[in-house]
């Protein structure tokens, strides 16, 4: 079977449960686990954020995405001449990473026409079937479920560890300019990791949120995970929280307990999802948790 990922949570899937060798093509933002930087990259990005700051980084997706419909430039021969039987693609949402109709379009030339498999989670329980449906498209549904059966798991396992604890409040950002708070799922995992999230985003898309209301929120715990950002950009880039009026009068300031996470590991919908589900409930109870790997999140260095 050959499979084709333009999403990168369902490359991390596809490893996972042991189905990377039938990846012929991913998109070029896949690069988890680092095996998959040598598939056949089949998209590129209509703009380089390497040098943007976090407001030009925001405009220019928008922009784009308004321009071209995706932000992600496929190449659709490239796609053609892949032949495979699976294409996972992500479903329409505020900005999409790769054209749906373009996709469409060329699964439905092919002949014989591939599975079009189409990823839209918003709250835990889609990315749970997620992960059985990348299963079950690329065969290898008994994989998923010997991979779901570990998350869950390790999930009760965190469950049980904060079980009638006291709930500190958590904000969790995914953008630091502007802000924007953590959507979808995000509210669950600070659920379960023992905290009260602040921001209250639970299964909507992440929306900006005013400085001033983050103040009166006044989080115990702030992590920050920006999407495409990992630590050391989130790090260079962090001047624009710490630069607000009122910053040392959080709590989670002055407590020193400011954590910046790997952006793919809290916003990609895959496997490493629980790793920052653990990551978390240490940023929120550390005597009950091993500390996490420096990868996936560290404190704030003042």
């Amino acid at each position: 079977m050959r499979v084709a990922s333009l999403f990168p949570a369902a490359t991390e899937i596809a490893f996972a449960i042991g189905a990377g060798e039938q990846l012929v093509g991913v998109s070029h933002a896949c690069d988890y686990p680092p095996e998959a930087r040598q598939r056949k990259a089949i998209t590129r990005a209509r703009f380089d954020p390497s040098e943007m700051s976090s407001r030009e980084i925001y405009r220019q997706k928008i922009d784009t995405n308004r321009s071209f419909g995706s932000v992600f430039r496929l190449d659709e021969s490239a796609l053609w001449g892949l032949r495979a039987n699976v294409v996972i693609t992500q479903g329409p949402g505020d900005v999409s990473l790769v054209s749906l109709p373009g996709v469409r379009a060329i699964a439905e030339g092919l002949n014989p026409r591939p599975t079009l498999l189409i990823l839209y989670p918003r709250h835990l329980d889609d990315v749970f079937d997620d992960h059985s449906r990348v299963g079950f498209a690329v065969g290898r549904l008994q994989e998923a479920r010997e991979l779901l059966d570990r998350m869950q798991a390790r999930i009760v396992a965190v469950e049980k560890t904060v079980s009638g604890v006291r709930r500190p409040h958590v904000a969790l950002l995914h953008w630091l300019d502007p802000l924007f708070a953590g959507g979808f799922w995000s509210s669950q995992v600070i659920e379960i990791a023992g905290g009260r999230d602040v921001l209250n985003m639970a299964g909507l898309p992440p929306e900006q949120v005013d400085w001033q209301m983050l103040r009166r929120r006044d989080p115990d715990v702030l992590v920050i995970a920006c999407e495409d950002m990992g630590i050391q950009r989130i790090r260079e880039e962090m001047r624009l929280l710490t630069d607000r009026p009122g910053w040392h009068e959080l709590s989670a300031a002055r407590w020193r307990r400011v954590f910046i996470g790997d952006g793919a590991v809290f916003t990609r919908a895959g496997p490493r999802l629980i790793e920052g589900l653990e990551a978390l409930a240490w940023a929120t109870h550390p005597n009950r948790f091993p500390k996490p790997r420096r990868e996936v999140l560290q404190p704030l260095a003042y």
